[in-house]
């Protein structure tokens, strides 16, 4: 399997568990880096990007999409009069516990050894601590922006 298709174990949170779930060509023919969330057993998709600072080097996290029901859909544009339940999002609850499941899949991916490609740093090219969820990320969902704090790895 290329590495670019590659997934990676569930991280399970309080709120549900999420994976980084590998990257995709779109109907775009462009990349996508795709994520997962099960929250009350429903698995719904999403798209994560970095979002590089004026440096260009440095980097935080863009939630850019969630509510695909099926992986290889990430990427495709909503229909304008699409609704909360097309996209799996019932209620400001449910969008608050899928932010908080997001929130520790960042965390733990930091730790990782091997890291997902978003995530990957470089010595002129670091992660500046932001996850950052973009307006309309799920329907009718605010921009919103969490501060992550990663635990140090073990030597």
């Amino acid at each position: 399997m290329d590495i670019y298709e590659r997934t990676f174990d569930w991280v399970s949170a309080t709120e549900g568990r999420a994976r980084f779930a590998g990257g995709i060509r779109g109907w775009d023919e462009r990349g996508h880096d795709t994520y997962a969330v099960d929250v009350d057993g429903k698995v719904m998709y999403g798209e994560i990007a970095r979002t590089f600072l004026p440096n260009q080097n440095d980097f935080n996290i863009q939630i850019v999409s969630f509510g695909y029901g099926v992986r290889e859909h990430v990427g495709m544009p909503w229909p304008a009069d699409h609704d909360s339940h097309a996209r799996g999002i019932s209620d400001a609850e449910m969008l608050q516990r899928v932010q908080s499941v997001l929130e520790r899949l960042i965390q733990a991916g930091l730790c990782f050894e091997d890291r997902p490609r978003v995530l990957l740093e470089y010595p002129h090219a670091r992660f500046q601590g932001r996850l950052i969820f973009a307006e309309g990320w799920a329907a009718g969902a605010p921009a919103r922006e969490l501060t992550i704090r990663a635990e140090p790895r073990s030597a």
